[in-house]
């Protein structure tokens, strides 16, 4: 079918805008109807709160003054700008895509990591006869996780630490997460505090990848505080095993039968301690744990999980020209790396290099993602191994700094 003119503008429009906003979104009438067209096609999508407030009428619509939360499937993304071509309008519709593409983030970022947002699609019920919302378990999860990470102290809800939260929110929303725990039959430690609300969706599997909240971009003293927070839970091991490292092989390696090459590569330049394969229960796990780059392939919608995790030690680290490697790798912002310390961090860009030039194919892949410094690698390894991950960390102690090693840490424990 041949586009109309409009929708040719409005793509063409709607790109151009997104080379400098984060989320273009749409204005359009009759979002109900807009939705519903999105499924017919193939794309799912859900509003994501305040489900009353959608209008329904062309006179809710003169009315209505805020935006509507959208998020969808990000490889329907073209075709939810051409839909919304046909049906402009007046309400503002932010629209957020599941795999972070450029437009449709929050911020630069994904407005979920893919794994939960696929994970928000794939259990979404029908409201109202209308349009679909997350099913009800996770409309609290994805409501917590909004309020607790992206509006934070802003929310009004108590922080739970020495932050004061903002005394006049737009909404009541620590009333409403109360109303909504116990319609979800959900239980949360009360009175209800952000600090509740993170350890409950830790507990679930939802909080924010601590590697994530060190790089939110929208960075406030209740980040800072909570990312603290957790890597206070690691300092002994980190300061005992500092210059522990761990790697992911993505797919796109495996999948070219380069895995064996890769693992030499870190041999090269690390003492490997551990090579993991990992299973399905794992993969999901570091998904949901580790950014890894949103496990995207780069500016497209294609889901390149981890496969293979590799534990190494680096018993020759150095700060020589870390600066300067840095900036290779990433042109964009010289601070972009805070925390590396140890130049040889940068080691798999290298390894990104190489892997490319061997697969000689017409897509660049990721091939390889790795920790900047040894919290972020106790973080992946309670990812990789979940309750058996303290015994795995005593374990590489000793294989590191001989046997013994730790035990004041197990019992402290």
């Amino acid at each position: 079918m041949l586009q109309s003119f409009r929708q040719i503008y409005q793509r063409f429009l709607w790109h151009w805008k997104a080379r400098k906003k984060h989320c273009v979104g749409f204005h359009v009438s009759n979002v109900p109807r807009l939705l519903q067209r999105l499924e017919q096609h193939g794309v799912p999508s859900v509003v994501l709160r305040w489900f009353d407030d959608v209008p329904r009428t062309p006179e809710e619509e003169r009315r209505y003054t805020k935006d509507v939360d959208l998020l969808i499937d990000g490889a329907g993304l073209e075709t939810a700008i051409r839909l919304a071509a046909d049906q402009p309008g007046s309400v503002r519709c932010d629209v957020y895509s599941s795999t972070g593409r450029r437009g449709s983030t929050y911020s630069g970022m994904p407005y979920y990591p893919p794994v939960l947002a696929n994970e928000l699609l794939a259990n979404r019920e029908l409201y109202d006869s209308a349009f679909h919302v997350p099913c009800r378990e996770l409309h609290f999860r994805s409501l917590a996780y909004h309020l607790t990470y992206q509006k934070g102290l802003i929310s009004g809800i108590p922080s739970g630490c020495h932050l004061p939260s903002d005394p006049h929110p737009k909404r009541d929303y620590g009333r409403l997460m109360a109303e909504l725990a116990k319609s979800a039959r959900v239980n949360i430690e009360k009175p209800l505090t952000l600090v509740a609300l993170h350890e409950h969706l830790k507990r679930c599997g939802w909080n924010m990848p601590p590697d994530l909240l060190a790089r939110w971009p929208r960075q406030t003293p209740w980040h800072q505080w909570l990312f603290e927070r957790e890597q206070e839970l690691l300092r002994p091991w980190a300061e005992t095993l500092s210059h522990l490292l761990v790697f992911f092989i993505r797919e796109d390696v495996t999948a070219r039968g380069l895995a064996e090459a890769a693992t030499q590569m870190l041999r090269e330049k690390f003492s490997v301690l551990a090579v993991q394969d990992l299973s399905s229960e794992q993969t999901e796990r570091v998904m949901r744990q580790v950014r890894g780059g949103n496990w995207v392939q780069h500016q497209k919608t294609t889901v390149v999980p981890p496969k293979i995790a590799i534990v190494c030690y680096d018993l020759h680290p150095t700060s020589a020209g870390l600066s300067e490697a840095a900036q290779r790798a990433n042109r964009q912002k010289k601070d972009a790396f805070p925390f590396v310390k140890n130049a040889n961090v940068f080691f798999k860009h290298d390894i990104r290099k190489r892997l490319n030039e061997m697969a000689d194919g017409p897509l660049k892949i990721q091939g390889i993602h790795g920790s900047d410094d040894a919290y972020e690698s106790l973080h992946m390894i309670e990812a990789i191994y979940g309750k058996d991950s303290a015994r795995l960390i005593r374990q590489f102690a000793r294989q590191v700094l001989g046997p013994g090693t730790g035990d004041h840490q197990r019992r402290a424990a």
